[in-house]
């Protein structure tokens, strides 16, 4: 029976996925053994699974990759592309807003 032990980079991957709220499988093509990809909603991360090696399969809407490092890699790259974003929004957050005031009109003045 097949474990976190035997395959790591599975495991890791599924893991990392599971983070990013998208999942990972493997998917068999005709001419070939099956390769695993990725599939949900991390496509905001398309061009670090392409940096990766990653290639879109459109039918089957998922990236597939050539071997569960590169798509761990890719994960984990994803990952810290999310992390990074977040502490940037939180940095954003923390600095005081600048309050813009305009000037109204008085209605009164404008017909009298």
């Amino acid at each position: 029976m097949p474990n976190a032990f035997l395959f790591p980079a599975r495991a890791r991957a599924e893991k990392l996925a599971s983070n990013l709220e998208c999942h990972v499988l493997e998917v068999s093509f005709a001419n070939g053994p099956p390769k695993p990809a990725v599939k949900g909603g991390c496509f905001h991360f398309a061009t670090v699974f392409k940096a990766f090696g990653g290639h879109w399969n459109h039918s089957r809407k998922v990236h597939v990759f050539d071997d569960w490092e590169a798509l761990t890699a890719s994960l984990e790259a994803a990952f810290r592309r999310q992390q990074q974003s977040g502490e940037a929004m939180h940095a954003d957050a923390r600095q005081p807003l600048q309050v813009v005031t305009r000037k109204r009109f008085d209605l009164d003045n404008l017909l009298g």
